[in-house]
Parts: C-alpha cells; sequence; structure tokens
C-alpha cells in the first residue's frame, strides 16, 4: 500500500509520539524509533509510556540548581573544565580534531545510569562503528542509540534529535541520571534549515531562515536537572574553520552551559583529548568545586597562558631562563602538564587522583 498522486491527504494537528519503556535500553532506534538492534538480551519490563517527540523544556520551577560535578574521569575535564550533573556543554571543532573519539571516552568513562546517544547526520560508516564500540564497552546493557545517517530525509534528521532528547527525557523522569550526546548539532540545524527552506522561508544569516535559530533553544534547553532526575548533555559542533567566524556555532554557544573547543594544532602534535583550554570554559565551574581546586586550575591556565606568550621567544631560540621566575616555572612545569593533560582513549583517572596529580602539578 502506497500513496497515490490523487490521494487527498488531510492534517490530525497531532505530533509525532513514540512509545518508549526501558525496553530502548541496550539498542539501536532509527528515526521512526523502532529498535533495529540490540546490544544485549531484551528483559521483560512495563510498557512504558507514548510521549510527544518535541515536547516543551522543563520550567524554572521544576528544575533544580547544579551543584554536584559529573565524574568524567578525563583528567583535563575534571580538573579544569569540570562539569555538572545536568549540564549542557558544546564540543566545538573543526573537521578531524577527535570529536567522536571524545564522546565514546564519555561514554565509556562517565558515571551514570542510562547513556542516550544521537547520530544525526553521520555517515553509515560512523553509526557501524559506533554500533560496534557500544557492544563492547562495559556500559553496553545502559546505552541506546539514535540514528539518521546522512542519506536520511531531513525531518527524519531532526525527529532523530527530538527522539534521543525524548529517551533521554523519559528516563530522567523514571529517576535516572542521563548522559545525552548529540553528534552533531549542526547538521540538525542544517536538516532544519532544508525543511525550512523547502517550506519557503528566506535564508538569512548564512543561507539559514531565521526560523532555524528560533527552534536550537527549544531542543537545547530540554535537557539539566529536574526534581525527578538529571540529562547531562553533550553536543558537538562542526565548525567551518577555527578562526572564521560561525553564526551557527555562536548562537549554540550561548544558548549552553559550557563549550570545550578542540584544536587541530594539538590534534596534528599528537596531542589527545585535543581540547584547547583556555578557548573552553564550564559556566558551572565554580559550583561544583571547592576553593582548593578553583585555585590550582586558574594556575594551570597561567601557566598556558605565561606558555604561550613564550612560544614565539623558544622557536626563536632567545629564550634564557633565569631572567624571570613566573616563565622559569611556567616552563618547568611544561612537560608534566602537557603528560597530564594528555589522554589515551583506554586511560581512565577517578577525579579524587585528577586533583591530587593537578596540585603536585601546580605547586
Amino acid at each position: 500500500m502506497g500513496l497515490t498522486r490523487t490521494a487527498i491527504l488531510k492534517p490530525t494537528g497531532e505530533q509525532l509520539t513514540i512509545q518508549i519503556s526501558d525496553a530502548f535500553l541496550g539498542s539501536v532506534l532509527n528515526a521512526s524509533g523502532q529498535i533495529m538492534e540490540r546490544f544485549v538480551p531484551d528483559t521483560p519490563g512495563d510498557r512504558g509510556n507514548l510521549r510527544l517527540i518535541d515536547e516543551l523544556p522543563p520550567s524554572y520551577q521544576e528544575r533544580r540548581v547544579i551543584n554536584t560535578p559529573l565524574e568524567t574521569r578525563i583528567r583535563v575535564i575534571d580538573g579544569v573544565l569540570t562539569c555538572g550533573i545536568g549540564q549542557r556543554v558544546g564540543i566545538f571543532a573543526s573537521a578531524g580534531c577527535g570529536k567522536t573519539v571524545l564522546m565514546h571516552m564519555l561514554v565509556n568513562n562517565t558515571e551514570a545510569d542510562v547513556f542516550v546517544i544521537g547520530l544525526i547526520g553521520e555517515r553509515g560508516r560512523e553509526v557501524t562503528e559506533c554500533a560496534e564500540s557500544l557492544k563492547q564497552s562495559v556500559n553496553a546493557a545502559k546505552c541506546v542509540l539514535v540514528y539518521a545517517t546522512s542519506d536520511f530525509s531531513s525531518v527524519d534528521r531532526c525527529n532523530a534529535a527530538l527522539m534521543a532528547t525524548t529517551v533521554a527525557e523519559y528516563f530522567r523522569d523514571r529517576g535516572k541520571r542521563v548522559v545525552l550526546f548529540i553528534d552533531s548539532m549542526t547538521r540538525y540545524a542544517r536538516a532544519l534549515r532544508d525543511m525550512k527552506l523547502a517550506a519557503g522561508e528566506p535564508p538569512a544569516r548564512r543561507g539559514y531562515p531565521a526560523s532555524v535559530f528560533d527552534s536550537l533553544p527549544r531542543l537545547l534547553e530540554r535537557p539539566g536537572p529536574t526534581l525527578k532526575g538529571s540529562i547531562t548533555a553533550f553536543y558537538t559542533v562542526l565548525l567551518e574553520g577555527e578562526d572564521e567566524s560561525d553564526p551557527l556555532g555562536d548562537e549554540i554557544r550561548s544558548i549552553l552551559d559550557g563549550h570545550i573547543y578542540l584544536s587541530r594544532k594539538l590534534a596534528g602534535q599528537g596531542h589527545y583529548p585535543a581540547i584547547d583550554v583556555l578557548k573552553s570554559v564550564s559556566r558551572v565551574f565554580g559550583q561544583v568545586t571547592d576553593e582548593k581546586h578553583r585555585d590550582n586550575a586558574a594556575r594551570v591556565r597561567k601557566i598556558l597562558t605565561t606558555l604561550e606568550d613564550l612560544q614565539v621567544f623558544i622557536d626563536l631560540g632567545e629564550y634564557r631562563a633565569g631572567q624571570n621566575a613566573e616563565n622559569d616555572f611556567a616552563m618547568n612545569a611544561r612537560p608534566k602538564l602537557t603528560n597530564w593533560l594528555k589522554q589515551s582513549v583506554n586511560e581512565k583517572m577517578p577525579m579524587s587522583e585528577t586533583l591530587k596529580e593537578l596540585e603536585r602539578i601546580v605547586k
């Protein structure tokens, strides 16, 4: 059965809903909410409930203050970019800087009850690789993967991002601590752009209709800590260039609670995760850390700033030790700090140990 050219379509006025249950755990879902594959055997449970995929964000009265740190077991994040449970963080980078690798590290290392991963507009190869990686993960039974590859329609790509968020909300409302990943917001926005242009809206900033920028906060404001549970969200954003103005990236950054910038220069040096600490910030850092932690993190930023200022003199061979105590301290701390900022994919470090090492470096 299908539609004919003479078929009459009557809008119902109803929004798309999906039936969500605990059976989604350990599975791969397509853009229609159908289970395509399972990582773990299905377990009997309740039928769940029907939910709108384009639900409104929670009101301020339903939210809680973010005051508990999220332990990612990634040194550079836990040490100087500490995130809070319920925070929304953007991972900004140009192509080839390791966004996907960082996402897999967060899935494998972070303490949470449920992980929801939305792959929006990605290559089919990357969906396959992500599914295989999740099967091998210690958190496989806690994961839900929602995908809509680049060959899917723009409607499906938009719905996949909305559905991933809706699945996260279902588990949050059941009292779970959820971590949501959307890879990527750029491709979600491009799918929105295609839909709006097809509907006859005029292009505005960088070819995006104005309504695309209106739609972003409606999605990005849905995660957070509520009276029932929490959703900590990480959104990847593909930048056209590290130095170019990007209205989409600027808009997303203004909405989120923090941003992590990945540097192509660091990636080219084999420094992973390639996080540019000086360009990155967690806006809840002061709420989830103590004074000692904040002081040590500030010292790290000061050392990195000093090293950045000295780099020209180092390259020219003009740096001379003994002329400035602050510069000498930064140069002496450089090897230890560089090793501390690097971390292999399979390495995990508890936050308590991270903070001890951080203090040893900056003292």
